[in-house]
């Protein structure tokens, strides 16, 4: 006997990150239909995806995606304003996620905003000069040449990557989806504004860390301790702007939390002991934002700021995690 379809009772909005496909986020995608079945409307837009993301902005991409939503529910036979929509969004497409909190809570019935290794204060990797590049590879030499990869192409990437950053600097140059993730662009100030402001949305934003080169690739010589303590502090100057910042590889803790306060002054978090699997900080005066820390979890496989062809040989990437599937399971089921 055929049985009737469920009804969907809520949606979820997943926002994949920079010049990404729309499936990138799909590990989450499969969590969420093995929690909730059909009850559950997953939507994966494919209006940013690749160079779109890039080129437009995230205003752009907001308005754009306000439209899809709409048109997405209307078509499931759901009202956008009343319909409960979770928004889920990793690295810039958490961003994208605050904004469209920000800008169209009143178009849309967003339940809750769950954000994961996003640059919540900006990148600050894109500010990053040629004299930056040459210190760091001048501090980081002898450590690199631990990892199985040809230095040479470490210098020609990293060379290529700044003379890039130097070409879209300019106003007129459309690539406004990569120039909103800068630290202290108008997009990043609306999103602080918006967490520090937000007292209707809970929020979720999840961070993670992982500072040491050693966990991430099998050296091919026995490792030298101050060669590794080197590369690890230059490479930690890169992307934060600090030796001792923390980081996912790509964005620091701090831009993750999406505030500085004692984010670089971590408890150490034992992954045997699943009561420190994670640190929460939250704060009773903002009970509507929440923040999550995970140790020993990376943004991304590969190591963009470096090489995007440079692949860790271990370490799991954020969207990979189960421990961080699950808790984002478990905040939803709150919400719902």
């Amino acid at each position: 006997m055929h049985q009737p379809t469920q009804t969907p009772t809520f949606s979820v909005l997943l926002l994949h990150g920079l010049y990404a496909k729309a499936d990138e986020p799909k590990p989450i995608a499969l969590k969420l239909r093995k929690q909730f079945g059909q009850s559950v409307l997953i939507m994966q837009p494919t209006s940013r995806v690749q160079l779109k993301s890039v080129i437009q902005s995230i205003e752009q991409q907001a308005e754009a995606l306000l439209k899809w939503i709409q048109l997405e529910l209307i078509r499931h036979h759901q009202e956008p304003r009343s319909f409960p929509l979770i928004i889920i969004g990793y690295s810039q497409g958490g961003v994208l996620a605050c904004s469209l909190g920000k800008t169209y809570k009143s178009q849309l019935n967003i339940v809750g905003i769950i954000t994961l290794n996003a640059p919540l204060m900006g990148t600050p990797l894109l500010e990053r000069s040629r004299r930056d590049v040459q210190a760091f590879i001048s501090q980081a030499k002898e450590g690199l040449q631990l990892i199985d990869y040809p230095l040479s192409r470490i210098k020609w990437s990293m060379t290529l990557q700044v003379w890039m950053r130097l070409l879209i600097r300019p106003h007129w140059i459309p690539v406004n989806g990569l120039k909103d993730i800068t630290p202290n662009s108008r997009c990043i100030q609306g999103v602080s504004h918006f967490l520090q402001a937000n007292r209707t949305i809970p929020c979720l934003l999840i961070a993670t860390h992982q500072n040491d080169f050693l966990r991430l690739f099998h050296m091919k010589t026995v490792p030298r301790p101050r060669a590794i303590e080197a590369l690890n502090e230059a490479y930690a100057l890169l992307i934060t702007g600090k030796k001792w910042g923390r980081h996912d590889t790509l964005i620091p803790l701090a831009s993750q939390l999406g505030r500085e306060d004692n984010a670089n002054n971590l408890i150490p978090i034992n992954p045997t002991d699943p009561t420190t699997r994670c640190i929460a900080m939250d704060w009773p005066h903002h009970p509507q934002v929440k923040r999550r820390i995970y140790k020993d979890i990376l943004h991304a496989r590969n190591l963009v700021a470096i090489d995007p062809n440079l692949f860790v040989d271990q370490c799991i990437p954020v969207l990979y995690a189960d421990v961080i599937l699950t808790d984002i399971i478990q905040f939803i089921q709150q919400l719902v």
